[in-house]
C-alpha cells in the first residue's frame, strides 16, 4: 500500500511557482528523505503532505485517499507533523503539551479514556520524557522541547509522521537522539517522512532520498544512487569528497 502518493503537483504563493509537476509514492512502512538547497520547496511539499497547505494543481492522496475527502480529525489520526519551529506563548507543562496530541480523538470537555492515557504514555515513553513531564515547556532546551513536541505527534499514533528539519540547530547529541527515536519508530511501522539539510544524517537513516531542485524532482533513489560528487556540484554548485561511512556503508559529504 502506498502511505503517499503525489501526481502531477504544481504549487505557487501568489504568482510565484514553488513545486513544479511533482510526481512520486512513498509506500508504507518507508523512512524517506526530502533533501535540496534552500528554496528547492521542501517544506512546502512536506506542509501539502500534510494538509497544511492545498495543492494548486495535481492530486494528493494519503493511505490510498483522496486527503481531499478526508477529514479533518480522521487526517490527523492517520498523520503526524512536526514542524521545523514551535514557538508555545503559554508555558504549559509538558505531560499537558503531549496530550493535547489527543485532540483528534476528543470531543469537547470529553474526559480521556483509558485509551487516550495509554496513547501518551507510550509518547512519554518512546522519547524518554519521563523525567521532563513536570516541567514547564519553556523551562526546556531546544532539544528537549524538539523531543516533546515529537512527543505531541506520537499520541495521535499516526500512521504517517511528517518532520520537517527536526535536528536543525541541535547538538550532535540531540541530533543522534532524535534520529534514532525516529529509526526505532520506522522499525514499529510508521512510515517516517522527514525533511533534513544535513546530508550526512539523511544518507545514514534514510532507505530513500527524494532531491528536490528548483521545485522539481531532480533524482529519487537509495542514498547511494543519489550522494555522489557530480550530483552535489550539480545541484548544490560546491565540490565535494564521498567517503563510505566505515560501519553503515553509506556515502558521507565532506567539503573539499
Amino acid at each position: 500500500m502506498n502511505a503517499v502518493e503525489l501526481k502531477t503537483l504544481f504549487f505557487a504563493y501568489s504568482q510565484k511557482e514553488i513545486l513544479k509537476d511533482i510526481t512520486f509514492t512513498i509506500e508504507k512502512g518507508e523512512f524517506c528523505g526530502i533533501i535540496g538547497p534552500n528554496g528547492a520547496g521542501k517544506s512546502t511539499l512536506l506542509r501539502i503532505i500534510a494538509g497544511i497547505l492545498k495543492e494548486k494543481q495535481g492530486a494528493v492522496s494519503i493511505m490510498n485517499r483522496d486527503t481531499q475527502k478526508i477529514k479533518n480529525k480522521e487526517f490527523a489520526r492517520l498523520v503526524g507533523f512536526v514542524p521545523q519551529e514551535t514557538h508555545f506563548q503559554l508555558n504549559y507543562t509538558v505531560e499537558d503539551i503531549i496530550s493535547m496530541g489527543r485532540y483528534p480523538y476528543l470531543e469537547p470537555f470529553q474526559v480521556m479514556t483509558k485509551q487516550d492515557i495509554s496513547a501518551i504514555e507510550w509518547a512519554i515513553e518512546q522519547t524518554h520524557s519521563r523525567e521532563l513531564c513536570r516541567r514547564p515547556i519553556n523551562s526546556l532546551s531546544a532539544g528537549e522541547r524538539q523531543m516533546i513536541v515529537i512527543a505531541r505527534a506520537l499520541a495521535q499514533r499516526p500512521e504517517i509522521l511528517l518532520l520537517d528539519e527536526p535536528t536543525s540547530h541541535l547538538d550532535i547529541q540531540h541530533q543522534s537522539a532524535i534520529m534514532e527515536l525516529l529509526k526505532n519508530l520506522n522499525n514499529q511501522g510508521i512510515t517516517i517522512i522527514v525533511v533534513n539539510h544535513d546530508l550526512n544524517l539523511a544518507s545514514q537513516y534514510c532507505k530513500r532520498l527524494i532531491l528536490l531542485h528548483q521545485g522539481k524532482i531532480h533524482k529519487i533513489g537509495r542514498p547511494e544512487e543519489i550522494i555522489n560528487k557530480e550530483t552535489i556540484a550539480e545541484v548544490y554548485k560546491i565540490e565535494t569528497d564521498i567517503i563510505l561511512h566505515p560501519e553503515k556503508n553509506v556515502p558521507q559529504v565532506f567539503l573539499k
